[in-house]
C-alpha cells in the first residue's frame, strides 16, 4: 500500500469515506490493511499496493454522515423558489404519492452531475456519443429523455443542427424550455413535455436518441413502433438503456434499488431489446455494454463533487436546507442504482439503422 494511502485510510476524511462508500469498499478491512501495512513498513517488508474491494461490502455499507454537510457552497446556492415550477411538481406524482421531480431535486441533480444536466452524461459525452451519425445543419435530431435539454443544446452547439427535446416531467421540461430560450435556442432545441405511454411524435428525423426511458415504460411495443416509425430512410436509431442481465447478485440490493426507485421500471433483456428492433425492420448494427463507462461516470462525479465542496469557501455560507436535501435524495437513488449495475442490471448502448 502506498505511503500516502495508508495515511488516507487510517485517518480518513468525510471525502475520502464518500469515495469509500461509493465505489463499495469496506472501511473497516481498509483500516486494517492501512494499519498493518504501516507496521510492515516499518520492519521494511512490503505490502500490495491496491486495497481488496470486498464484493459484499456494497451490499452492507451504509452512507457516511459526512455525505450530508451543514453548509452549501455559495456557487451552489440559487435563487428563491419559483412559483410555476412548484405548481409544476404536482403534475408528475410518483407511486407514494410524492413529485418525480422536486424543485430541490432539479437544484441537487444538476450540484453533482453539472449544469442543465439530471444524471451522468455530460455535453461532452453526449456530443461524443452522436458523433458517428454525421450531423450537420441540414439534419435533425430527435430526443426522447431531454430532462433539462442539456444534451440536446451541446449537439446542437457541436454540430449546428436541429434538436427537437422531448421530456416525460412537466418540471423539467419547463425548466430546460427556459434554458433553451434564455440561451436563444428555443427553435433549435426546444424542450417539450410529453407521455412516453402515449408517444407519437410528429415528422421524421435522422437521429432518434433514447437514453434511459425505455425501462419505464410498461407498454414497449407501441412505443418502439412510433420510435421506428419517425426514423427517415436510411436514418439512425441510438437506444441507451438498462437491461436485465440473468440472476441478481444479491436479491436484497435488487429489491432495495427498485424500491427506491420513484417509478416502476419494466426493463427488458438486451436480447429482447435487439429482437424488438428487428420485428420493426431496423438494421442492428451496435449492441455494446457500456455499464462499465456509466459507473464509471457516475464515481467521477462523485468524486468532483467532494473535490468541489472541499476546495469551496464555506465560512460565510448560508446553509440552503433545501439544496442538501435534492443532493441527499440524488444520492440516494444513485447509491442503489450503482448497487445493481453490474449485478444483474446493465447499461448497454444499441444503434439500428432504418433502410432505404
Amino acid at each position: 500500500m502506498d505511503p500516502n494511502d495508508i495515511q488516507r485510510w487510517l485517518n480518513p476524511d468525510w471525502r475520502d469515506r464518500l469515495e469509500a462508500w461509493w465505489e463499495g469498499y469496506d472501511l473497516g478491512h481498509l483500516y486494517v490493511q492501512a494499519k498493518e501495512a504501516k507496521a510492515m513498513r516499518a520492519a521494511r517488508w512490503e505490502l500490495k499496493p491496491t486495497p481488496r474491494r470486498l464484493e459484499t461490502a456494497a451490499a452492507t455499507a451504509e452512507p457516511p454522515p459526512a455525505v450530508l454537510i451543514d453548509d452549501a457552497p455559495p456557487a451552489f446556492v440559487e435563487a428563491n423558489e419559483d412559483i410555476e415550477a412548484r405548481q409544476l411538481e404536482g403534475l408528475d406524482i410518483d407511486r407514494r404519492g410524492k413529485p418525480v421531480w422536486s424543485v430541490e431535486q432539479v437544484r441537487g441533480a444538476q450540484m453533482l452531475w453539472g449544469d442543465g444536466f439530471v444524471g451522468p452524461g455530460d455535453a461532452q459525452f453526449m456530443v461524443d456519443a452522436v458523433r458517428p451519425f454525421g450531423l450537420n445543419p441540414a439534419k435533425s435530431v430527435l430526443d426522447c429523455s431531454a430532462g433539462l435539454g442539456g444534451a440536446a443544446r451541446a449537439i446542437v452547439g457541436a454540430y449546428d443542427t436541429w434538436v427537437t427535446a422531448l421530456e416525460p416531467s412537466p418540471l423539467l421540461a419547463k425548466l430546460g424550455m427556459r434554458r433553451s430560450e434564455a440561451l436563444d435556442l428555443g427553435r433549435k432545441a426546444p424542450v417539450m413535455p410529453y407521455d412516453p405511454e402515449s408517444f407519437n411524435p410528429a415528422g421524421s428525423y435522422d437521429l432518434v436518441l433514447a437514453d434511459r426511458i425505455l425501462h419505464r415504460v410498461r407498454d414497449k411495443g407501441p412505443y418502439l413502433d412510433h420510435l421506428c416509425e419517425c426514423v427517415k430512410p436510411k436514418g439512425s436509431a441510438l437506444l441507451m438503456d438498462y437491461v436485465i442481465d440473468g440472476a441478481p447478485a444479491s436479491w436484497d440490493s435488487w429489491n432495495a434499488w427498485k424500491d427506491t426507485e420513484p417509478l416502476e421500471l419494466y426493463p427488458w433483456t438486451a436480447q429482447r431489446m435487439k429482437d424488438e428492433l428487428v420485428q420493426r425492420n431496423m438494421d442492428v448494427r451496435i449492441v455494446e455494454d457500456i455499464t462499465a463507462k456509466l459507473r464509471r461516470l457516475i464515481v467521477e462525479r462523485v468524486r468532483w463533487l467532494a473535490d468541489a465542496l472541499q476546495n469551496a469557501t464555506l465560512g460565510t455560507t448560508v446553509v440552503d436546507k433545501g439544496l442538501m436535501a435534492g443532493l441527499a435524495r440524488e444520492l440516494q437513488l444513485w447509491w442503489a442504482r450503482l448497487k445493481v449495475l453490474g449485478h444483474g442490471l446493465r447499461y448497454y448502448r444499441f444503434v439500428a439503422l432504418k433502410p432505404a
